[in-house]
């Protein structure tokens, strides 16, 4: 005759019953939330972007216009300026969607597109076309064309937008609200 194999002991009381996880009900609700960024602060920064990017286009669009209207003009400065003012804008407008979605990593990514655009139009450009920087600062707020208004609102714009991305990244908040 063999012996009976040992059977398991019925649960008790004071522990998990079959299905429930381990820990108390207060464990149960899952990870706790991760920080988000400050859902105000968030909100101003993706609008001030949007309208960032709205002047990126805006400046894209008036150097569309030059080209098609200049007769014997060296088209690479125009060329230059459509395109990164189209692609600086669609960059923006993503940046700005993860800060609307108050993603803390979103935040510092705007705040460093915004910061690169304003050291880009005073440092990059006159470098890399070769134009005194007092030329650089005239024609940027003298107002005169649109597509130098353009520019003009689009670095007071990104200052701000960086402003408040940076204190959107900065002030967490635990909340689990969307």
């Amino acid at each position: 005759m063999q012996p009976n194999p040992p059977q398991p002991n019925p649960p008790q009381p004071d522990f998990p019953q079959y299905g429930q996880p381990p820990g108390g009900p207060a464990q149960w609700g899952g990870a706790p939330p991760k920080p988000r960024a400050n859902a105000v602060a968030a909100v101003i920064a993706g609008v001030l972007a949007l309208l960032a990017a709205g002047m990126l286009v805006w400046f894209a669009l008036y150097n569309v216009v030059v080209a098609a209207e200049a007769e014997g003009r060296s088209p690479g400065i125009t060329v230059q300026n459509m395109a990164s003012g189209v692609i600086s804008a669609v960059v923006l407008v993503v940046a700005a969607g993860f800060t609307f979605a108050r993603k803390i990593a979103g935040a510092w990514t705007l705040f460093g597109l915004c910061v690169f655009y304003v050291v880009a139009v005073f440092v990059g450009t006159p470098l890399v076309w070769g134009t005194p920087f007092g030329a650089q600062v005239k024609w940027l707020f003298s107002f005169d064309d649109s597509d130098s208004t353009a520019m003009a609102l689009t670095i007071f714009l990104a200052v701000l937008t960086a402003i408040t991305s940076a204190i959107a990244a900065s002030v967490k908040s635990n909340d689990t609200k969307n």
